[in-house]
């Protein structure tokens, strides 16, 4: 793969599905759960693209379908201008050394039988990159790199605390230097005082690295400090996507207007005063989504025309992608 110039596309997903087949009984499969639905998006090299959305909406799975974790269902995934979900098993395994993973939860993301210098420098050692001297140099220069201290190589996972191994975790995934690093809820399973350290840490990363994240979270409040662009993500679909100062300044969805109306003000008089937007009903089944809008059922400004035609991504202004009758 050849290095994209900064400005330009690193990522570029068009048309992404992700369906699962419901299997009852002995009849096999009888229907399908459509966790990301015809997804289009474009990354540029050193950018943080938020992605957000309520739980189910389908947002890690397109994180994992980004790295074949699980098989895209159609659409395809250009990492450099090459499409991933087209790669035989060697072809993927190379080209996985350009795209890595942070999870959700650092204890289960380390082995505790390894020392951690072992479990960071695993990768380099896989791809034929580095041994001996070299890669205990290479280990000992990633810890220092994420805060942490060279001699700690030598311990153990259950030695350290949360933020900690999450530290770890992202030295274990800026071992090959990829291009980009999808992190899905890197800090929903750290306390509080911890989450700050960590959003800070990947943002001092890409200034130094010039990596690009894709950031997935529920939480609008830890996105808006992280990241460029925020995408919003319902029931397997992008509904809205801005700049991120855009997108909190005057928000054109329903969906986004609803999240974030819903973030804590850290004023009390100004918590009182401000309006919010609450959304009634459950979300849908993505086993059997609702004809048009697939918001429609939740939306209070709905009409007629929403609920028989979907509406599609389009430009509103300001770099702003709405997929919304009413956005204007």
């Amino acid at each position: 793969m050849t290095a994209t110039p900064a400005g330009t596309p690193l990522l570029e997903i068009e048309g992404l599905r992700v369906h699962f087949p419901i299997r009852r009984g002995w009849l096999g499969a009888r229907g399908v759960i459509r966790a990301v639905d015809g997804v289009s998006l474009t990354m540029t090299r050193g950018e943080t693209l938020g992605l957000v959305g309520e739980s189910g909406c389908g947002k890690s799975t397109l994180g994992n379908a980004v790295l074949r974790i699980v098989e895209p269902t159609g659409g395809e995934i250009r990492l450099e201008g090459v499409d991933l979900a087209r790669l035989d098993r060697e072809a993927l395994r190379a080209a996985r050394r350009r795209v890595q993973m942070v999870f959700q939860d650092p204890f289960a993301s380390l082995d505790p039988r390894m020392r951690v210098g072992d479990s960071i420098g695993e990768p380099l050692l896989v791809h034929g990159l580095a041994q001996g001297d070299a890669l205990r140099e290479r280990v000992a220069d990633l810890l220092v790199r994420v805060g942490l201290a060279a001699t700690h190589a030598d311990r153990y996972p259950h030695e350290f605390s949360g933020g900690q191994r999450q530290r770890l975790v992202i030295a274990r995934a800026l071992a090959l230097s990829p291009a980009l690093v999808v992190c899905d809820e890197p800090v929903s399973a750290l306390d509080v005082s911890v989450r700050g350290q960590i959003l800070n840490l990947l943002l001092t990363l890409q200034r130094e690295l010039g990596t690009t994240f894709l950031f997935i979270s529920h939480d609008l409040s830890v996105v808006r400090h992280v990241s460029d662009r925020i995408a919003v993500m319902y029931l397997g679909r992008i509904v809205e996507l801005a700049k991120r100062d855009a997108l909190f300044d005057a928000p054109r969805h329903p969906y986004t207007q609803a999240l974030i109306s819903a973030i804590p003000l850290p004023d009390p008089r100004a918590q009182r005063a401000r309006r919010r937007m609450v959304l009634t009903g459950e979300i849908p089944s993505p086993a059997n989504p609702p004809s048009g809008c697939a918001f429609h059922t939740r939306c209070p400004f709905a009409v007629e025309r929403c609920r028989r035609e979907a509406p599609v991504l389009t430009p509103r202004g300001s770099g702003a992608l709405v997929a919304c009758h009413l956005a204007e």
